[in-house]
């Protein structure tokens, strides 16, 4: 083939939209059946091993070749004015890469400089032309969409492509501080996801300002083209392989031959999407890159990709929620309408789209911040309350993210915020946690990712990484304020109505020995309303600074050193009062610093094992675990440093520990000293008088107020309302609010041909229900109690699972045999009892 053929077919590659087209395209072309005429993907024979151990996600997969644009063109920009990217006067970080690169009407020291959020909508647009994704091809009844990802980065030499590419496991950026890729897989986690032939489209031209006349080879100024296959198992061969399309330079010998070229001064790699005009190809570039992938199976995200739900660019947006630079995504397929008119759109990162919408989605006082340490890596912790309803537009099953240089490498699900040790359930609809792990060492990364980048690894990080988010977000006062504000939303129109229930409840409780031994012990009473300090709070809005004039322990003076006792087995806790906003520690710039030092004899060890300061409307909560070589009796002296750009001289406090003998449990809850609504005392407690369980009716038109939604089969639910709270010498027991489905298809099947009283078939049912429901609350403290004397918590949660699904599950199964067991056990006599049954001995 010569050159004008060689572009002639890559044009046509280019267009085609299944693999059917690219097959005999290149069957037309004599590329496809000769082995000899394909490449090892990587140099690599067992490449599968490699490739099919990558992401299990196609939308996770996809991100990798998105971030691997957006290293392109930072990298390009960098290589364009003359910089070595590892060398010393490289950007250090991404932001300040951003900054020198894109954000030039700013000073470089602004503390908005290098933050796309600050970017005007026209500023994000012009960056976002130069990195896009397009969808082409067939609509989701039909088949799987074609993606095209192109970019205007550096590019690559036909030559260079083999090393770069189309390479696997070469430490091409690794050494490079900006970029965000640091893997070096080639984004080959996509191919599993591409048709059943895996096919890939590759096109590069190196950036002529980087190759300023200096050629290598004679090709570097042309375009290199090639595609990448699946070869599947068979004769001689175990597993699939990938390979590449070089068929030039024969001479080289089999499978070491180049990628197809030809010269071209521009090539049709951008997209437009405009009322008159869709196309994937409409605009030129003289240089730069682009891939497209054939059929990609991308699930329920196969609609329109930036205007339905569930949609690409709300998935896209999650896995990269601080995205150094924007993208921009077009709809190319014709059937699909624009909303307004508008075909294309910019992906600019979770955190761009909340700090847009904010005002409109999010509470008030949120996002906020929280530093967290674990085995000495540092965290930040962002937390994102929505308003009722409105998280659904930003997450699905994520709860909790895991960042590393602004992309999602794992998460934990909503569940989490349900825990007994968090007791969120009110809010667990509502909340999203983005952890930065940006800080970690490299070690760390290893230990707590996956190499996939899509999931957590197991082990002893990530465990105490949950411990501290759990600690976290129990503490956390707006979320208690909050989760409150919503359960007396929820229950208090409804309780007054079920109070009768309740007294019936105790009653059938006490009457019986068991029941009362089983149920009673340790039950208290909740309160779902605030407390006056909370009521207090929120009657008085906090106005916090930029910059703080005062961080001290609260209610003492500056340099007056707080001496406090804690039992060996429980954390510390410390309080601070500022004048700081509530985002000091957490924000993009001029960030406040906290560390946390033990003094031993002249010297300062960092503290490994941390939460805080939670820094809320003027307070800063403070946990800290104690040392694992403490003893009873030990004095143990810490001192907290905080520090920003603008201190001359950071702010110290010291405080003491004096190490108490271990804490046993003592009433759930401790003994909490009241005062009577009129006499002050700033945690004094509003009236409640509501026993445990609260039980609330849900009638079918209700069902679709609850979180998630009840339906016909759907018979008790129960929710954490997390109003106990752990004090030294007393272990904290979850309060749950118990949620009676009263249209329930098997109870009104019963109530249909019974003679018996509706309200009493009614009363059994509910009555059972919550037995039923207590019984599996009370094994599943028992056997965490039983695993925390014998050491095996872990084991134990993972085995129980959550105490609210294990309810909701029993429950739904055995509502179909509920009554009618309870009427037929109730009616047996003695003469029906088979003499047989209960007349054998022990053994």
């Amino acid at each position: 083939m010569n050159e004008a053929e060689t572009m002639k077919l890559c044009v046509a590659l280019m267009k085609a939209d299944s693999e059917a087209e690219v097959i005999e395209l290149l069957k037309a072309a004599g590329l496809w059946d000769d082995p000899k005429l394909w490449r090892f993907y990587g140099d690599y024979e067992n490449n599968y091993n490699t490739i099919g151990n990558q992401q299990g996600r196609p939308d996770a997969a996809l991100v990798e070749k998105l971030i691997n644009s957006v290293d392109a063109s930072l990298m390009g920009m960098c290589l364009a004015m003359g910089t070595d990217p590892a060398g010393k006067d490289a950007p250090k970080t991404i932001r300040e890469a951003v900054a020198r690169f894109y954000h030039t009407e700013v000073s470089a020291d602004s503390p908005t400089a290098g933050l796309i959020k600050e970017w005007p909508d026209h500023k994000r647009t012009e960056i976002a032309r130069g990195i896009t994704l397009a969808a082409t091809g067939v609509g989701p009844r039909i088949g799987n969409y074609c993606l095209s990802i192109a970019d205007c980065g550096e590019g690559q030499t036909p030559e260079q492509m083999p090393d770069t590419l189309l390479s696997l496991n070469k430490s091409n950026k690794l050494r490079i501080p900006f970029v965000q890729g640091k893997f070096n897989m080639g984004g080959s986690g996509v191919f599993e996801f591409c048709g059943p032939n895996g096919l890939q489209l590759v096109l590069s031209r190196r950036n002529p300002a980087i190759l300023k006349g200096k050629l290598d080879h004679a090709d570097d100024g042309k375009w290199g083209c090639t595609v990448v296959r699946r070869e599947n198992a068979g004769v001689g061969r175990r597993s699939s392989v990938y390979t590449y399309l070089a068929p030039v330079g024969p001479d080289r010998g089999p499978g070491k031959g180049g990628v197809l070229r030809f010269t071209a001064a521009e090539m049709p790699i951008f997209p437009e999407a405009t009322k008159d005009l869709r196309d994937a190809y409409a605009r030129n570039s003289e240089w730069g890159t682009l891939i497209k992938l054939y059929e990609y199976a991308a699930g329920n995200l196969r609609s329109n990709i930036i205007r339905s739900d569930p949609c690409l660019l709300g998935r896209l947006d999650l896995l990269l929620p601080e995205l150094a630079l924007p993208i921009r995504l077009y709809e190319c397929r014709e059937s699909y309408k624009g909303h307004g008119g508008s075909f294309a759109t910019n992906l600019a990162g979770l955190g761009v789209r909340l700090e847009d919408d904010s005002k409109s989605n999010l509470e008030e006082d949120f996002p906020t911040s929280c530093p967290l340490t674990a085995q000495g890596e540092q965290m930040t912790a962002t937390i994102y309350a929505f308003k009722k309803g409105k998280a659904e537009t930003y997450r699905k099953h994520e709860g909790i993210i895991f960042t590393l240089n602004g992309q999602t490498h794992g998460h934990l699900t909503p569940d989490f915020f349900t825990r007994k040790a968090v007791g969120l359930s009110y809010l667990a609809d509502s909340i999203l946690v983005v952890v930065d792990c940006s800080k970690f060492s490299s070690r760390a990364r290893e230990v707590l990712f996956m190499n996939s980048r899509d999931r957590l690894r197991n082990g002893e990080l990530r465990g105490e990484i949950e411990d501290r988010l759990e600690e976290m977000l129990k503490q956390h006062d707006r979320l208690r304020a909050l989760r409150e504000r919503r359960r007396r939303e929820q229950t208090e129109a409804k309780l007054a109505d079920s109070k009768p229930l309740e007294d019936i409840l105790e009653s059938l409780l006490k009457s019986s020995p068991t029941l009362a031994n089983l149920f009673l012990k340790g039950l208290r009473a909740s309160n779902p309303f605030k407390t006056a300090k909370v009521r207090e709070e929120e009657e008085t809005p906090f106005v916090g600074k930029r910059f703080p004039t005062f961080f001290k322990f609260k209610g003492k003076d500056y340099h007056t050193e707080l001496a406090r006792e804690t039992a060996i087995n429980m954390r510390t806790r410390v309080e601070f009062e500022t004048d700081a906003e509530n985002d000091y520690f957490g924000r993009d710039s001029e960030t406040g610093v906290f560390s946390l030092f033990r003094v031993v004899g002249d010297a300062r060890v960092a503290v490994e094992n941390y939460v805080g300061p939670n820094l809320q409307n003027g307070t800063a909560t403070l946990s800290v675990q104690l040392p694992q070589n403490c003893q009873v009796g030990d004095t143990l002296k810490f001192v907290a440093v905080v520090k920003d750009p603008t201190l001359t001289e950071p702010f110290e406090n010291c405080f003491t520990v004096k190490v108490k003998p271990e804490a046993k449990p003592g009433p759930p809850g401790g003994e909490k000293k009241k005062h009577k609504s009129g006499e002050p005392g700033s945690d004094r407690e509003v009236p409640g008088g509501i026993a445990l369980p609260n039980i609330i009716e849900v009638w079918e038109s209700c069902w679709g107020d609850q979180t998630p939604p009840f339906d016909k089969h759907t018979a008790l639910r129960i929710k954490n309302a997390g109003v106990t709270d752990e004090t030294d010498g007393a272990e904290a027991k979850p309060v749950y609010d118990f949620y009676i489905n009263m249209d329930n298809i098997y109870l009104n099947s019963e109530l249909k041909p019974s003679k018996a009283d509706p309200k009493l078939l009614r009363a059994r049912f509910t009555y059972g229900m919550v037995l039923l429901g207590l019984a599996l609350v009370q094994q599943d403290e028992a056997e965490k109690a039983r695993a925390k004397k014998d050491g095996e918590e872990a084991g134990v949660d993972e085995a129980l699972a959550n105490v609210e699904c294990r309810v909701a599950e029993f429950t739904q199964a055995v509502a179909p045999v509920l009554l009618p067991m309870i009427d037929s056990l109730g009616d047996l006599n003695e003469e029906e009892v088979p003499a047989v049954v209960g007349s054998g001995d022990a053994t």
